[in-house]
């Protein structure tokens, strides 16, 4: 997952938004929940993703259903790495990580067993 602090359609602590008639969840906290129900152990391990972005990783050794939230510290509601759109209206966007690439990487390394 990526989440920007300063996204104000979903904003990261949670709470109202313009663009829905219910209020969103705290991020990390959400982040944590997901985790659980992935059966994931222990705290999270925290890294930098890039400068500006924080990496909260919830490894799930027994189902290879990790969970891990990428903070983008004044990002908006954008795609990191991808078109810029309307400032005024999703915010900024970052270009030091490609949410792209990231997500591929992450998919490579966690195939999904079929069964």
């Amino acid at each position: 997952m990526f989440h920007g602090t300063a996204d104000e359609l979903a904003p990261y602590q949670g709470g109202k938004s313009p663009i829905a008639p219910f209020p969103f969840a705290n991020v990390q906290r959400w982040a944590g929940r997901l985790a659980q129900r992935n059966k994931c152990a222990g705290n999270p391990v925290e890294s930098r993703g890039a400068p500006r972005v924080q990496r909260l990783a919830y490894p799930s050794y027994a189902e290879n259903a990790d969970v891990v939230l990428y903070t983008v510290e004044g990002g908006g509601h954008t795609w990191p790495g991808g078109k810029h759109l309307a400032g005024w209206v999703f915010g900024p966007t970052i270009d030091n990580i490609s949410g792209t690439k990231v997500t591929w990487d992450f998919f490579v390394e966690h195939p999904r067993r079929l069964e």
